[in-house]
């Protein structure tokens, strides 16, 4: 497998295994522990020796199926999690890293994350205390999770090796600004969800182009997304097969023009909308808990960190380039709306209560 080194000497293979729902999605599930562990193995034997994951996945279950996986072979993989934004004070941040460790059965994570900014706490407090794991060899490297460029500029003085963000034919909002500023910066950029859960893969396009060069599909996609030098991506799967085939993908060569084509007709460029021609709906990805009115917003009784409101004063503070948010036509002809918010239901929000919904917001179509 194709290695690559960025900042401060971290060195990444190009595909990694992500593991966001091994184990569960948000709370344990421990139907499949055995088969799960074999397939972590068996990715490691096939070359895919970066394994990511968060303290969050299968409420930590996911960290212990990674510990119990790589036990004996601690050496030869590179770990890295994530702490969530609710535990980015300086002694949660330590707490979550003591816990993760355990979790993972190792003293020293390779890769440590922040999951997502949390505004509320002053982001020196957070990566101070991610820099003392790292003087006490409890940590090797630091990264950040859903940052913008804006963000990103703020934390100049500290030695940022990664950025992980959604990155595939799908969503492609990396490339304005992200993309770029990794590139100029030597800092790998982890594309999660490089294969958008398979939505793109039926597409005619990827299975010519596959079959010119004796390739699948996402091999194809996996290909494209790794081709700039900055780039390293993790797709999560279970299946044994497609496991050998990401594996692949360091030894595929696919001529630039056919590159080329796949740019032109996947490019898909965000649009403003109006936020009240956007109706929020339970039955979004992954069928997750959101607000249905501004006033349920305002109150987050679900306790979201960083809160909408809180997200809205970051945008009005100058963070204001939101990853777009995702949404479908709507089907209902018995509404008064123009699409179905399927994903972004706290961005969304907070860009209503920044702007007082009178500002279009930046979506991408499904």
């Amino acid at each position: 497998m194709e290695k690559r080194k960025f900042r401060n000497n971290l060195t990444l293979p190009i595909i990694g295994q992500g593991c966001m729902g091994i184990g569960g999605e948000f709370s344990p599930d421990y139907t499949h522990d055995i088969e799960t562990i074999k397939l972590i193995q068996y990715g490691i034997d096939c070359g895919l020796t970066f394994i990511d994951t968060a303290e969050v996945y299968g409420g930590g279950h996911s960290e212990e199926l990674i510990g119990k996986a790589i036990s004996g072979r601690r050496d030869e993989v590179i770990i890295s999690t994530k702490f969530s934004p609710e535990h980015a004070s300086f002694t949660d941040v330590l707490k979550s890293a003591e816990e993760s460790l355990r979790r993972l059965r190792t003293d020293y994570i390779d890769l440590y994350f922040i999951h997502w900014p949390n505004p509320s706490v002053p982001i020196n407090e957070t990566l101070d205390a991610m820099m003392q794991l790292v003087q006490q060899g409890k940590v090797r490297w630091i990264g950040v999770s859903n940052f913008s460029v804006f963000q990103l500029k703020k934390l100049l003085g500290y030695p940022i090796s990664a950025v992980q963000e959604e990155y595939n034919l799908f969503d492609r909002t990396v490339e304005t600004d992200l993309l770029p500023y990794c590139v100029s910066t030597d800092v790998a950029l982890i594309a999660y969800s490089p294969l958008n859960q398979g939505l793109i893969l039926n597409s005619q396009l990827l299975k010519t182009i596959g079959e010119k060069y004796n390739a699948t599909p996402a091999q194809v996609v996996l290909y494209w997304l790794t081709e700039p030098i900055s780039v390293i991506a993790i797709p999560k799967t279970l299946n044994l097969k497609h496991i050998y085939e990401n594996a692949q993908v360091g030894d595929l060569h696919i001529d630039e023009e056919d590159l080329d084509v796949i740019d032109m007709f996947f490019r898909n460029d965000p649009i403003d909308v109006d936020a009240y021609r956007i109706r929020v709906v339970l039955n979004g990805v992954g069928n997750r808990c959101a607000y249905q009115t501004i006033n349920d917003a305002y109150e987050n009784r679900l306790n979201f960190v960083p809160s909408p409101l809180e997200l809205a004063q970051d945008i009005l503070n100058g963070n204001d380039k939101i990853k777009p948010v995702r949404v479908r036509k709507t089907t209902d002809q018995s509404v008064e709306y123009d699409y179905d918010l399927i994903e972004g239901r706290i961005r969304y929000w907070a860009w209503v209560i920044a702007y007082n919904g009178e500002k279009p917001i930046p979506v991408l179509v499904r």
